[in-house]
């Protein structure tokens, strides 16, 4: 997509996350100009790509959990009616989360990060900007965003949750939304569950990754993303049911053993990494000013590696 593209949809998105409440008149106008703008963009992309639908875009927007109740005793966690018990529940789990996501990155959060706290599918899926009903977490224009599910059947993970998406919010903090979208998709996976200790990628072990990595069933190390790729980590050969949980979970598990190998080899080197990506330079710049190489040998090495001792 041509670099004019992108900016014009950098800038849609900026607005998005700065316009807090307005004047319903207000809005009207700024809708139908984002509508005709993000439809200039998206709608040239090739059919039937993968990304966020106009209407998903404008959902999550127009749905900012900015708009719900502020928890009084601590004013980032935001919630839907009925949710003050879950969303006291997240503001607990709160400081640890960000103080190992700041561990971990080497900076702290440039701005505080709202998180929202969801009971009804419905109104999570309105707000997470993909329209998506099986993710857990979303963060979407800086934003947190946290599944009902996560306070219900599968509650055992809400802290590795919370803490990878808190991940993803602090690398939009210093950089803009344009170049958080150009970082590779299986480096921002992999970051958030590593900083996370397995979060996204609970259901598959590092030996079942390791076994398929061995025979050729793995990601695609790229050096950055796509405007029609928001979403997915890719593998090298498309599997012919590609967006099951299992396979979801394999390719975050594959990212987060790559990442953590990334910090393990050369600590020094990773938060050099780390530093250039937050100061917005490209990642495959950040990669060579932190290893003094390129990416494709740092996953050769990796490959040929010993499994970490289970």
């Amino acid at each position: 997509m041509p670099a004019t593209d992108w900016l014009v949809y950098d800038r849609i998105l900026e607005q998005g996350a700065a316009i807090g409440p307005m004047r319903d008149s207000v809005i009207k106008i700024i809708k139908t100009i984002v509508a005709a703008a993000i439809g200039a963009v998206l709608l040239a992309a090739v059919a039937g790509a993968a990304v966020p639908t106009v209407r998903h875009i404008a959902s999550g927007w127009w749905n900012s959990p900015n708009g719900l109740a502020a928890l009084p005793e601590n004013p980032q966690v935001h919630y839907e009616s009925g949710a003050s018990e879950q969303a006291s529940m997240v503001a607990g789990l709160l400081p640890a989360a960000i103080a190992q996501v700041e561990a971990v990155h080497g900076r702290r959060f440039a701005h505080p990060v709202t998180v929202g706290v969801y009971i009804t599918p419905e109104a999570f899926i309105a707000a997470n900007g993909l329209g998506s009903r099986r993710s857990v977490g979303m963060t979407f224009l800086g934003r947190v965003m946290l599944s009902p599910v996560l306070f219900s059947t599968q509650r055992h993970r809400l802290p590795a949750i919370l803490t990878h998406e808190l991940s993803h919010a602090h690398l939009r903090s210093w950089i803009s939304q344009l170049s958080v979208m150009r970082l590779p998709q299986w480096f921002k996976e992999g970051l958030g569950v590593m900083v996370s200790g397995g979060g996204g990628a609970e259901g598959v072990s590092e030996l079942q990754a390791r076994d398929a990595i061995r025979r050729g069933d793995h990601i695609a190390i790229e050096s950055s993303s796509s405007l029609l790729n928001l979403a997915a980590v890719k593998f090298v050969q498309s599997p012919e049911i590609p967006d099951t949980s299992f396979r979801i979970q394999m390719a975050y598990r594959q990212a987060g053993l790559f990442v953590t190998f990334l910090h393990e080899i050369n600590p020094v080197g990773f938060a050099r990494m780390m530093d250039a990506i937050l100061d917005g330079r490209s990642f495959a710049e950040a990669v060579t000013t932190g290893y003094e190489t390129d990416l494709q040998m740092l996953w050769l090495r990796f490959v040929q590696a010993p499994p970490t001792a289970q």
